[in-house]
């Protein structure tokens, strides 16, 4: 597999202070516009910008190789890239951010202490309290895990990141959202239909499903209109979550307990998922309407529209 790591994401927004404090807030490690897991800092950068919006993502592959082949798929498409200090950059054609694509080693997060857990059958946790009640302090937030975008053609964009840059489909929503993936999580990436292009919301990675549900529990203490949905677990991706705002706007999500895809031959794309079966095995059965209205969207359009006619 060339690719397989997403490595990060740009993202700008017009007042980047107040990301700042968020990402310190949820546990991120950083500072002045840079943060992300102790082990991987800088997933995520903050630019200023005239809007909320997507300016760059960042994508592991295993070899200048690769890169060779990319760059060979992309001339095939008639779209330019340019390629220096070991990496190609190279504009989305449709969506206008940038993606770039650098050697880097294949690894995973590190491996972290599991929760004992009492089973019917398997009785682990004897004579002790839960661990959620000895913690000192909340498990953090591990990894900047998916990125899911709108666009206003989704079909070219699919094909730009499959056979330009080297995604993998994974599933396919109604025939017009597309799950991609450039690692072994079942996606890293969504291309769905949008007015114009925009950063739908970005997911973070927790332990388990108890690290997402307290961390969420404890920003929604602090914050109680950001809810926006959860807790539940998506069938595809199989992935439990929980979805809130952040101060610009932008929805972001707690996950867990992703699928993962080894086989790439072997994986069957479900190319006819409905869409009124897609949302959660648990807890709410229809995915929100905010999801394709943010409340922010006139604002979104007008910026995009200004900025690029």
């Amino acid at each position: 597999m060339a690719l397989h790591r997403l490595l990060g994401m740009e993202i700008g927004v017009p007042a980047p202070a107040m990301l700042d404090a968020f990402y310190q807030e949820i546990g991120f490690t950083g500072g002045s516009r840079s943060w992300g897991p102790t082990d991987q800092p800088g997933q995520i950068k903050i630019n200023e910008a005239p809007f909320r919006q997507l300016r760059e993502m960042r994508v592991g592959c295993e070899s200048e190789e690769d890169l060779d082949r990319i760059v060979k798929n992309l001339e095939g498409l008639g779209i330019a890239s340019q390629r220096s200090n070991g990496a190609l950059r190279v504009p989305d054609p449709v969506n206008k951010w940038d993606v770039v694509i650098e050697p880097a080693e294949v690894a995973d997060t590190p491996t972290q202490p599991q929760r004992i857990m009492n089973r019917p059958g398997e009785r682990n946790r004897l004579d002790a309290r839960h661990s959620l009640l000895t913690e000192a302090t909340p498990h953090p937030p591990r990894r900047l895990g998916h990125i899911v975008v709108g666009s206003p053609d989704v079909a070219a964009s699919l094909k730009f990141y499959t056979e330009g840059i080297d995604y993998r489909v994974s599933d396919i929503v109604g025939g017009i959202a597309f799950f991609l993936r450039c690692s072994p999580d079942h996606h890293n990436l969504l291309l769905a239909p949008g007015p114009v292009p925009y950063l739908n919301h970005y997911a973070i990675e927790h332990d388990d499903i108890d690290s997402v549900c307290r961390a969420a529990t404890l920003y929604l203490r602090e914050h109680e209109d950001a809810q926006i949905a959860g807790p539940g677990r998506h069938p595809i991706g199989g992935n439990m979550f929980w979805y809130m705002r952040d101060p610009s706007g932008t929805f972001f999500e707690y996950f867990a307990d992703m699928d993962r895809i080894l086989d790439d031959a072997g994986w069957q794309v479900r190319e006819d998922w409905p869409m009124e079966d897609s949302w959660s095995l648990w807890g709410e059965t229809r995915q929100p309407e905010v999801f394709f209205q943010p409340p922010d969207m006139p604002a979104v359009i007008e910026g995009w529209n200004k900025a690029h006619g």
